[in-house]
């Protein structure tokens, strides 16, 4: 069977290469000869335009696009797997159980309220706990302790199955009585203020926006770091500091905060949220369909107009 004119058996040999790195490996794996293996890498190569695996000593290791690849079609075949086991005596209604969740507190505030609306109303046993991002939960993660995590595509791991979420672009803040700012914020003014940032763990990771500005060589004038990106509005008030957050969550603030929104002077690239799982919950039939809530409740904000300055 083809589809897009990709014989959709070779995506379940291109999974099995790119997981275990060995033709002779995967071709047992996939009950295939190793001759015919090859034959499906070569097809593949020749589909795809790229060589997707170079020999480095006795294994194979993925090309870049052989690594997005990997982080696809791994969520292909996990989806696959799920589909083929799905069962009729499965019943949210009466299922009891907690799924941990590792992720900002912005991803809380504009997708998690909404994911434990829909479960109240379909799963009211099940327990969302949201895990906040430090190193120790990131390891927590890698070893299987936590269910999901749902970060920016700059911090995702392409070895774990995963799809995309939603996307947001940012707006910057400011008291509204601040005198050095107008309706507009112009470059000088973003460069030359102070602003509160963000910072993530004892190792202080950067946010999305920080990353990029210094990519760009834009060293911003930092007065001060929350753990928090709820925090920052907050902290601007009564200040002549500057912010800048997603505008989904900037449509939640409260209206009546004496806040000036501006669209940033710099044009900042949007953000990409990512939701990935540990292969190990993949077959199990109460995890699986928390995961088609959360493709319910992205549908959902993908239907809304997009959030404004």
């Amino acid at each position: 069977m083809r589809l897009g004119g990709l014989d959709l058996n070779l995506v379940v040999a291109l999974e099995a290469i790119l997981r275990l790195r060995s033709v002779s490996a995967a071709a047992r794996e996939t009950h295939l000869t190793q001759p015919a293996l090859s034959r499906a890498l070569a097809r593949l190569r020749d589909h795809f335009g790229d060589p997707i695996v170079v020999q480095v000593g006795r294994r194979f290791v993925p090309t870049a696009f052989g690594e997005t690849l990997y982080l696809k079609v791994q969520g292909l075949i996990q989806e696959a797997r799920s589909f083929s086991q799905m069962r009729a005596d499965f019943d949210p209604s009466r299922e009891v159980r907690e799924f941990s969740i590792l992720c900002s507190d912005y991803v809380t505030v504009v997708f998690l309220t909404r994911l434990i609306q829909r479960l109240c109303l379909l799963a009211p046993g099940i327990t969302i706990r949201s895990i906040s991002i430090d190193n120790h939960s990131e390891e927590l993660f890698l070893k299987g302790d936590i269910d999901f995590r749902i970060l920016p595509d700059d911090f995702i791991d392409p070895t774990f199955p995963g799809s995309p979420l939603f996307e947001d672009h940012f707006v910057s803040i400011a008291w509204d009585a601040n005198p050095d700012i107008g309706e507009t914020l112009d470059e000088k003014t973003f460069l030359t203020s102070r602003h509160v940032a963000t910072a993530f763990g004892s190792h202080r990771f950067d946010s999305h926006l920080e990353s990029y500005l210094k990519v760009a060589g834009i060293d911003l004038k930092v007065a001060m770091f929350v753990p928090s990106f709820v925090l920052l509005p907050s902290c601007v008030i009564g200040t002549p500091l500057l912010a800048t957050i997603h505008a989904r969550l900037a449509a939640q603030l409260p209206t009546n905060l004496p806040l000036r929104r501006m669209k940033p002077p710099i044009d900042i690239p949007p953000i990409q949220q990512t939701l990935q799982w540990h292969p190990k919950r993949a077959d199990d039939l109460a995890f699986r369909w928390v995961r088609t809530v959360m493709k319910d409740v992205l549908q959902e904000m993908q239907g809304e107009p997009a959030p404004i300055a």
